[in-house]
């Protein structure tokens, strides 16, 4: 189910969207706690995902590394330095913010207990980076930021922490004196906006991830357009159609779903924001 939605994903990015780039908020794959095919599952994905011919960012998820005693592997793969790591784009200041792996907790519940966390080196790195830009700003974290109760979650909805970065407080101090236009995330399974003291959180679903347990993808994405220190308003694009929605509901039965938060303008940047979910090599 998964690949078929992939390709059709990488040919609207490539032939319809052309984006300035793209971004994976991890959980990239489905571990399966065996080291070895995590790893060899990792990097099936990445070099997929790798069809895209745009710019393509990743930050990894729970599931990338519940296996994982340390990140070394997937810098390997990513060939990345650091996890956590902003790049420029257009006048644009991306922030991507990696997770820690705690060594010391056990490695169940998904091993989101002992990855629900950014380092304190990688916290005093941000606070470092974020003063030494004057552009504005996005961010990208696998973890949502935002609080929400998670009330109506079928994963969370018993214990909201466990959707949540745990030291989020600490990144919404270093971040309240930044002009901050948004910050992106996935993991919590469902797509929305929430508004926190006057900054945009935009949580997205899974790409490939049947929510509904109807056998049909829920196949959502976003494309953001930006202008200057802006992000409008959020569309709902059904391939061929278009539907202006306000909250965004589950995908339409038979049909490859992607949400876009759009600001009309000819000088617009576009971003694809991707929550890929699971994929693996069988």
């Amino acid at each position: 189910m998964a690949i078929p939605v992939i390709e059709k994903l990488i040919y609207e990015i490539n032939q319809k969207i052309k984006p300035d780039i793209c971004v994976n908020l991890g959980d990239l794959i489905e571990d399966t706690e065996d080291y070895k095919q995590d790893i060899m599952n990792y990097d099936f994905a990445y070099t997929k995902l790798k069809e895209i011919k745009y710019p393509l960012y990743f930050v990894v998820g729970n599931h990338d590394l519940r296996s994982l005693n340390n990140e070394n592997e997937l810098l390997e793969i990513l060939n990345y330095d650091n996890l956590t790591f902003s790049i420029d784009v257009n006048n644009y200041h991306l922030v991507f913010l990696g997770l820690n792996i705690n060594n010391n907790l056990e490695n169940n519940d998904g091993g989101i207990n002992r990855t629900n966390t950014i380092s304190e080196k990688d916290l005093k790195w941000l606070k470092y980076d974020l003063n030494n830009t004057k552009l504005p700003i996005l961010m990208f974290c696998h973890y949502g930021i935002a609080e929400d109760n998670m009330n109506g979650n079928w994963w969370f909805s018993k214990d909201s922490e466990r959707a949540l970065l745990k030291n989020r407080k600490q990144i919404k101090e270093i971040i309240k004196k930044h002009n901050v236009l948004a910050i992106f995330s996935g993991h919590q399974h469902w797509t929305k906006k929430i508004n926190e003291d006057n900054l945009d959180y935009y949580i997205i679903g899974s790409l490939t991830e049947d929510i509904n347990n109807n056998g049909i993808p829920d196949a959502v994405y976003y494309v953001v357009s930006l202008n200057d220190d802006n992000i409008d308003d959020i569309r709902k694009n059904v391939i061929g159609k278009n539907v202006i929605l306000i909250a965004a509901g589950p995908s339409l039965e038979n049909e490859l779903v992607s949400l876009k938060a759009v600001l009309e303008s000819n000088e617009r940047q576009n971003i694809c924001v991707i929550c890929v979910g699971k994929i693996s090599r069988k």
